[in-house]
């Protein structure tokens, strides 16, 4: 059986081209994006930049603004903890989920993905490396059987990035998020629910503020505590035995 193989459109081009110029800071906060230079820039006709901003803007990375055109959203210490507040709810709910359903197959792709950080972090390959890590957390959310609660930690996330660049640039904090990932991983294929929660909430709470010293040195961010997050995700156990997405409803 042969593999499809996956051609990009000129606008996914565009918007992965932009978004990782505007994580990595290429294109500041508050940046304007003027269709006709991105277009020359990227030897595009200015439709695939226009279907690209408007992508962007679905995530809340940019702003457009009738007759006075998109710029890149500005970034604030709210913004970074509004951010991380929902990512926080939103990924131990999704890391809850999966410890019920994850597979060996779950396990070999995050595994595989991590392996891919680790090596492209060896050699400073900061985009192969974001790239990576994406595709690791994602495996986990995946793993959940929820496709809306995945699409819902998306825009989050995708925000957090812009925030998480310069915390990625400090050496001495790698070693400690590679084994943070290593217990996350862990705690799911022994399908321990309360643990992958645990290890999830602290090794978020620990990026916001890692992301918060590098933005003004301080650290100051209440997360909600692992005790507050399970109460919550039990109280909703109910609605965790609905039918996953594909599965038929059972008559009542």
């Amino acid at each position: 059986m042969l593999e499809g193989v996956h051609v990009e459109t000129a606008s996914q081009v565009a918007t992965r081209v932009l978004l990782d110029a505007i994580v990595d800071g290429r294109i500041p906060a508050g940046s304007p994006l003027r269709l006709q230079d991105i277009a020359a820039q990227l030897g595009m006709s200015m439709m695939p930049i226009r279907e690209a901003i408007r992508e962007l803007a679905a995530l809340d990375l940019v702003e457009i603004e009738p007759r006075r055109g998109a710029r890149v959203r500005e970034m604030s210490l709210t913004d970074l903890e509004d951010t991380y507040f929902s990512r926080i709810h939103l990924e131990t709910i999704a890391v809850w989920e999966a410890a019920k359903r994850f597979t060996a197959e779950d396990a070999a792709r995050a595994a595989t993905a991590l392996a891919e950080q680790e090596a492209a972090q060896a050699t400073g390959d900061l985009v192969r490396a974001r790239d990576a890590h994406e595709r690791f957390h994602f495996a986990l959310y995946e793993a959940a059987r929820r496709p809306w609660l995945q699409r819902s930690i998306l825009p989050a996330w995708r925000n957090s990035e812009r925030y998480r660049v310069g915390a990625l640039l400090l050496e001495q904090t790698k070693a400690e998020r590679n084994s943070q990932h290593s217990r996350i991983l862990a705690a799911l294929m022994s399908g321990d629910g309360a643990a992958a929660v645990t290890e999830m909430a602290e090794h978020l709470a620990s990026s916001v503020r890692q992301s918060m010293a590098h933005m003004d040195g301080h650290e100051d961010f209440e997360t909600p505590s692992v005790a507050e997050i399970l109460t919550r995700i039990t109280t909703m156990e109910p609605a965790s035995e609905l039918p996953l997405v594909g599965e038929p409803l059972t008559a009542v």
